[in-house]
């Protein structure tokens, strides 16, 4: 009985290590046309595209298969990406007249969970989310808001980009609270927002910061900072001030918002911090105190000016010397108070700095 079980064994090994081998061949043989039609496409297409940016003259266009039509918006992203201004709105023009919007709009359309099993893969979901991206395409929105919530890495980011892109203000409310929910900040994100001119969207900012994961908040503060808008104080000293907020980094960047937007109604809270034991969140304490403490933080500062960290010291030196009532002079004397031959070479340098002419 076991020679005919194992001659059936040894027959299903072969035919599979020939099945396998045949595929993989197959594989390859469609890799490598895939790859000569690709070139042969972007040998056709690129004197086109470049035509389009150099000049505003028409341009003869070859015919456009349908099976290409992925193939010829890779090239045409590409060239998209070596110009701008007017040439890179032409380029857009040349696309759009091509229908390579409608190529991206029905690529994003299909239901993107079935997409692991079913063409277009996950490359051509990606190209469809550039030119969607590119093209400023409003008819997609839906589908690329469903990426950022719940698509796969890195179409999700992707996703994010193009929604920054086409309407910045209606993104921060699109974009962010599914970054935050996930917990997968990306401070490229953020400065994204900011370069896209997303600050009119304080509101949407402020909504998401009660709430927020501490690993959210470094991202959200940057925004704050960026904005300027005293709207957003109140929110950010609520936070700073809430004991579930603990995480120092966010500490430290809920800080430095206020050293941009703070008042003087913030400085009890501020002096909290000072001597907490991370290195950058009393470096931000002593940054924050600079525009919400007065004469009476001195005493504070000056400990502060002694601090074992260069930059604590070095904010802590500038605190004491843009403060009005304070001063060069009394940063001086505080310095040589302190007995500490650190915070006197701080406070001469900072003053020195202050003094010199700013380079342009």
């Amino acid at each position: 009985m076991q020679a005919p079980t194992l001659a059936w064994a040894t027959v299903f090994l072969v035919g599979l290590t020939l099945w396998m081998i045949v595929a993989i061949v197959v594989i390859r043989f469609a890799s490598a046309a895939q790859r000569g039609r690709l070139a042969l496409l972007t040998r056709r297409w690129e004197p086109v595209f470049f035509a389009a940016a150099v000049s505003a003259a028409t341009v003869e266009l070859p015919r456009l298969r349908r099976r290409d039509r992925i193939a010829v918006m890779t090239v045409w992203l590409r060239i998209g990406d070596y110009v701008s201004g007017e040439a890179h709105r032409r380029i857009n023009e040349l696309g759009l007249s091509l229908g390579l919007g409608r190529v991206a709009v029905a690529v994003l359309a299909r239901p993107w969970l079935r997409l692991r099993l079913r063409n277009p893969s996950q490359v051509e979901i990606l190209l469809a989310i550039r030119a969607a991206e590119r093209l400023h395409l409003d008819a997609p929105w839906a589908h690329l808001a469903d990426l950022v919530a719940a698509g796969p890495a890195p179409l999700d980011r992707y996703a994010a980009r193009a929604l920054v892109a086409i309407d910045p203000a209606r993104a921060a409310a699109a974009v962010l609270p599914a970054l935050v929910r996930q917990g997968r900040w990306a401070r490229h994100l953020v400065e994204d927002l900011i370069e896209a001119g997303a600050t009119t969207a304080i509101d949407a900012y402020i909504a998401l910061l009660a709430d927020a994961p501490d690993d959210a908040i470094p991202g959200l503060a940057l925004l704050f900072d960026r904005c300027g808008d005293p709207r957003s104080v109140v929110p950010v000293r609520q936070r700073l001030a809430a004991a579930s907020t603990r995480d120092p980094e966010a500490l430290a960047a809920l800080l430095n918002t206020l050293s941009i937007i703070g008042g003087a109604q913030e400085r009890d809270l501020v002096r909290d911090f000072v001597a907490h034991p991370q290195w950058f969140v009393r470096m931000r304490a002593a940054q924050a105190l600079g525009r919400c403490g007065n004469e009476h933080d001195a005493a504070t500062l000056a400990v502060l000016l002694t601090d074992n960290t260069w930059y604590t010291r070095y904010h802590a030196a500038r605190a004491i010397l843009h403060l009005a009532s304070l001063g060069p002079r009394r940063l001086l004397e505080l310095a040589e108070r302190s007995g500490d031959r650190y915070a006197r070479d701080m406070a001469s340098h900072v003053i020195a700095e202050a003094a010199a002419p700013a380079v342009r």
